[in-house]
Order: structure tokens, then sequence, then C-alpha cells
């Protein structure tokens, strides 16, 4: 008959240590942190095997000849600890006042960002801007989720009211960009260009970082994330020196793809240093195409300039004419021109 318990036992709380293992999909399920039941239920199962062994302890049985006390009291300790872990008391609390555990919330002249209360806030004045980022503000301060932003103007502090700079925002004295302040930015004159290039009276910016020899004079921000001054390419906040012509240089689409172009080259965009612009060698700009699959060709060479090697290859011999996708699956090859086939711009040896 012990024996019989002592297996009972270990059944019922064989599920617990799993899911208390996979309890962060639990927690972060849709609603989760709204439902008292869920919550409840959530708090019970994390302490359900305690109980089982303080039952066992008051019929006086032990557990496998140990006492069920320490059992009770580790699972105890592991469930509270991972209930505690979670916020679910706080959660609880907040659910049964109606108290909203998601995003902002105003509750009784009280404003809450994920169930926490933001401590001096004025409810009366707060808005939030959630459609964007987790910025709000009231009359007087500026929040970054439930923390105070102590030098942001709350008056004139806003995003840059663009879709696509979103990530970006101002007040009349100074620019951010996500939740980070841009050290030296001006407020005032901070304007979004495009492309997640911003600038303000003195420089250029991309994604918040200063894109150092950029003239914010003649600088244009161009499609593929590139931009351009009278003097400079740039790839995101890379100086790019191989350009030969900058004043031609602009960015094309060519079968889904970005590249750059000037009047004497074509370039694949890598958009990582050291070599973010890669030209052509000797590309043909009237006739050239892109293939597919990193392959390309003009009327004289076919090209392979995959981002996994940091050159672009000339497939010495290959007949532009006739070059072409073409898979076989016995050769493992991926490209032919009717007599050579190749592998990701390797010739394929018979």
């Amino acid at each position: 008959m012990k024996m019989f318990i002592n297996i009972a036992v270990t059944l019922l709380c064989l599920p617990w240590g799993p899911m208390i293992m996979m309890s962060p999909m639990m927690i972060a399920a849709e609603d989760f942190a709204n439902s008292k039941s869920a919550i409840i239920q959530a708090i019970v199962f994390f302490l359900y095997p305690a109980f089982i062994f303080l039952l066992l302890k008051l019929t006086g049985l032990k557990f496998y000849g140990t006492n069920p006390i320490w059992w009770a009291l580790a699972t105890f300790a592991t469930g509270i600890l991972v209930t505690i872990a979670y916020g679910l008391p706080q959660k609880l609390y907040n659910a049964s006042r109606g108290i909203s555990n998601y995003d902002y919330f105003i509750y009784q002249d009280e404003v809450y960002f994920n169930g926490d209360r933001i401590k001096g806030a004025d409810a009366k004045t707060f808005t939030h801007y959630n459609a964007f980022s987790y910025y709000s503000k009231d009359k007087n301060h500026v929040y970054y989720e439930n923390k105070k932003l102590s030098d942001a103007d709350a008056p004139t502090f806003g995003p840059l009211l663009n879709d696509e700079a979103q990530n970006y925002w101002r007040d009349k004295h100074h620019a951010y960009y996500k939740w980070n302040k841009i050290p030296s930015a001006d407020g005032a004159t901070f304007t979004y260009l495009g492309h997640q290039y911003a600038c303000d009276k003195k420089q250029v910016y991309y994604e918040g970082q200063v894109v150092k020899d950029a003239d914010r004079n003649t600088f244009q921000a161009m499609e593929g994330y590139l931009g351009k001054d009278a003097f400079h390419v740039f790839v995101r906040d890379v100086h790019v020196l191989n350009v030969k012509d900058p004043a031609t240089f602009e960015t094309v689409k060519l079968n889904e793809e970005w590249f750059g172009k000037d009047k004497a080259q074509l370039y694949v965009i890598r958009y990582a240093p050291p070599h973010p612009l890669l030209p052509f060698p000797d590309a043909d700009l009237k006739t050239f195409e892109v293939v597919g699959d990193y392959y390309a060709k003009d009327k004289n060479r076919v090209y392979y300039y995959s981002y996994h090697i940091d050159q672009i290859l000339v497939l010495e011999g290959a007949h532009p004419e006739t070059f072409r996708l073409q898979y076989d699956n016995e050769k493992n090859t991926d490209a032919t021109d009717g007599e050579r086939y190749y592998t990701s711009g390797q010739l394929y040896a018979q």
C-alpha cells in the first residue's frame, strides 16, 4: 500500500517540473495577465505539489522513506519563487481591480504601464504613443515605459509624424532614436530625411548614429538605405571610399534587389564594412541583368556576388547569351550555360 501511494504521488507530481520549464509560454499567452482565472490556475499549478506532500505528512506516511515535509517545503519555496518572478500576485491584484497589465492604462486618476503605477504621472493630461512606441507624456513629464525622462520637454515632445520615421522623436532641445537620446542632436531643427536618415542644423544621422563626413546641406537619402552628398556616398552610416563618381551615383532596383550605380560602375550593396559596396568588374551597364540566386550577367561576362564571399566572381568561360539558372540534383549544381555547370559560382568538375 505504501509503495502504491509513493508511486501515485510521483505520478501526480511528474508534470510539475516540465510545466514550470514551459511556463514562459503560458505566461506570454494572449491576455493571460488580465485573466484572474488564468493567473489563479497558474499559481495553483506552481504550488500544488507542496499541498500533496503536506497531506502525505498529515497522514503520517513517508515518501520513499523520507520525511514529506522537506519535499513540501522545497516545492513550496520553488513555486513561490516562480510565482514572484512572474509577478503573479501583482497581476492578480490588478486584474481583480480592473487594471490592465498590458501597455498604458488609467485607473482612478493613476497611470499604469504593464500593471506598474507610474509615480507622479498626471492622469488628466496623460497621453501615450502606443501606435509608435512606448513613449508617453503628461503636462509635466515625458516617460519611456514607466521611466521618467528627466531632461525631456513635455509640451514639445512627440514623434516625427511619419510612419517610416516612427523610431525618431524630438522636443525643442533634444532628439531621440528609439529609447535613447541622440547625443548633441538639436531637437529644434531635427528633421527626417527618409530611409532611417535624419539631420539637424549641424550633421546627418542614420538610426541615431552620426554619419561622419556627411555634408548636411547637400545630403540626400536614397532607396536601399544609402545616402550621398555632393562629395561622398554612404551605406547606412559607413562612408564608402571606392565609388568612382559620387555626383552621378544612384540606386537602381533590378529583379527586386537594390544595387548602386554611377556613370562608370555598377555596385552590389553589402551593407557591412569593410566593403559595403563592391563594383562588378568591367560590367557593361547597358546590358547588365540579374539572373537570380546571386548570378548576374552582361553581354560579356557572368558574375556571382553572394554575400557569403568577400568578392564578386567572374565565371571564366561562361557564355552570357546561354547562361541560366538550372538545378541539377545529380550534379548538385544550380546554373549552367549549356556546356558548363556551376554551384554557387564554382565550376562543376566532371
